[in-house]
């Protein structure tokens, strides 16, 4: 994020917050000098002009950040997993109280984007549907934010209409199936040498759809990072997902 920032011509990057690192300075990536760092953003922020928050952290860490841009009245984009719907709503309130816009994106990637459009469409037509999503094995969280988005659009695709669940009549090894949220299954993957993948399954009588999203550098999620940052100056609370800002949705 931090070296996507710095190329741009109309962003600047004026700090930085973590906790891996010590020191009071975070040299940027470009070489171009180093801006200030700090380990809590209520500190950061009330010592640097910012317009923009950019998170990619933890679930519990991207709710402090909404607190702390509230009350700053900075804009928050964040690309943080593992947000539920209440944890977006309260996001949402806090960012409307204070005049800022918040954008919530289960990814960034235009292909993961437009592939869970596509299912969209195709959840109209189908009664089965099982998503397969693989990641690397640090990632937090199972499943993925990305998969319990599309899960979600695809039932508002059917107005609620859950799908069709088979259930096993013999299940020597429980959970097997996977997780289930209206119908819809779920089958999370955690190992080495996975990035981030999301494979859908739609099943009829004689055939079966499959869509399926690679994504194997993180710098595809940068563009639409990038996009949000641009955008959400322009709104008061929440806009949720790229979609939105890519006419999608």
């Amino acid at each position: 994020v931090m070296a996507a920032v710095t190329r741009e011509p109309d962003m600047n990057l004026v700090g930085a917050v973590g906790r891996a690192e010590s020191a009071e300075q975070l040299s940027l990536p470009n070489g171009a000098g180093s801006v200030p760092y700090a380990r809590n953003l209520d500190t950061l922020l009330s010592n640097v002009h910012a317009d923009v928050v950019i998170d990619f952290s933890s679930r519990d860490a991207a709710l402090v950040a909404a607190q702390a841009c509230a009350t700053h009245r900075v804009h928050l984009v964040t690309g943080t997993s593992g947000l539920s719907p209440d944890d977006v709503s309260e996001m949402d309130r806090r960012a409307q109280e204070a005049g800022v816009g918040i954008m919530i994106g289960p990814n960034f990637s235009l292909g993961a984007t437009l592939l869970a459009h596509l299912a969209e469409r195709a959840a109209k037509h189908f009664d089965y549907v099982e998503i397969i999503e693989r990641h690397h094995a640090g990632k937090a969280d199972a499943p993925s934010g990305s998969a319990l988005a599309t899960a979600r659009r695809l039932l508002d695709a059917r107005d609620g209409s859950p799908f069709t669940h088979p259930e096993p009549r013999i299940e020597p090894l429980p959970g097997t199936r996977g997780g289930e949220l209206g119908g819809v299954a779920i089958h999370s993957v955690r190992m080495p040498g996975l990035m981030a993948h999301e494979e859908i399954i739609f099943g009829g009588a004689g055939e079966t759809l499959t869509l399926r999203h690679d994504t194997t550098n993180r710098e595809c999620y940068m563009p639409g990072v990038l996009l949000a940052v641009r955008r959400v100056r322009g709104t008061v609370g929440l806009t949720y997902g790229l979609g939105t800002l890519l006419g999608l949705d």
